[in-house]
């Protein structure tokens, strides 16, 4: 754990990891906890990608533990996934694709599954790459490259 607080350090992304962790713990609240659940909403519909994640996997009826404060079921469930994926969650463009491929909740497509599936590998490579120097220059210069290519769904 402190080796990896150490690489979050160095890398600029402590605040994110313990924003996550933040959320995570919420969503574990929000299972007992109106409040939580209120919190947390307010965090999704206030774009923050990873509470409108969370806020799915608490509706998903795959996913069971002691929800109290939510009736479980697809509807909701993909409904937060689909924002958290439209704000850049790959979890959500993942747990999208699997729907589509499986069928859960909504019609199986497997075009569908695949471009949701496309789009989470590339925000995982963009995710995990180590800057260039080149790539750096180019985005102080406002190359295109500051533009979302995600496909989008």
């Amino acid at each position: 754990m402190f080796l990896r607080a150490i690489v979050l350090m160095a890398a600029g992304l402590w605040p994110l990891a313990v924003q996550a962790q933040d959320l995570e713990s919420l969503r574990n609240q929000a299972e007992q906890n109106p409040a939580a659940l209120a919190r947390l909403r307010q965090a999704a519909v206030s774009q923050n990608a990873d509470a409108a994640f969370y806020l799915g996997t608490l509706y998903s009826p795959l996913i069971t533990r002691q929800e109290s404060t939510v009736v479980k079921g697809w509807p909701e469930a993909l409904r937060w996934y689909r924002r958290a994926a439209r704000l850049g969650s790959a979890r959500a463009d993942f747990d999208m694709g699997l729907a589509y491929e499986k069928g859960l909740g909504v019609p199986e497509n497997p075009q569908r599954a695949a471009a949701y599936f496309s789009r989470m590998a590339a925000i995982a490579r963009t995710e995990t790459a180590a800057p260039s120097p080149a790539g750096a220059a180019a985005d102080q210069a406002g190359s295109p490259a500051d533009q979302d290519s995600r496909p989008q769904l």
